[in-house]
């Protein structure tokens, strides 16, 4: 049996194993979520990690990472962040990844829109 993920914003006591992760990625308007086993301790790399940046009524979903060949950890993450992202004030969640991410964003419930995909909230 597959454990239990949860997708949860980053919380500042992981931030560091997060930004091991990432290097490079990081800038202070953004934030990070992740899909992780709650049970694992924090020293546990995500499972798949999503950065976001917002104007208030738009996200904007700027960077996606999971292992190698686990697209359906990135699409949980995304669905994850869109449930997420729905108890807000955000409008819409958009995502402009290479044309390779397309699948996913398609299977995470999003949209083409104008040359971006969107899902609203």
């Amino acid at each position: 049996m597959d454990p239990l993920l949860l997708v949860r914003r980053v919380p500042a006591h992981r931030l560091a194993v997060t930004r091991r992760i990432t290097a490079g990625w990081d800038t202070p308007d953004v934030q990070w979520w992740e899909l992780v086993d709650p049970i694992c301790d924090d020293e546990q790399p995500a499972a798949a990690l999503a950065a976001v940046q917002s104007d208030g009524t738009t996200f904007r979903l700027i960077r996606l990472a999971a292992p190698p060949g686990r697209h359906d950890l990135a699409v949980q993450v995304l669905q994850g962040l869109v449930d997420a992202l729905r108890a807000g004030s955000a409008h819409r969640l958009a995502a402009a990844l290479p044309s390779n991410g397309h699948d996913l964003l398609r299977q995470a419930g999003f949209r083409p829109d104008r040359g971006t995909w969107t899902v609203d909230l």
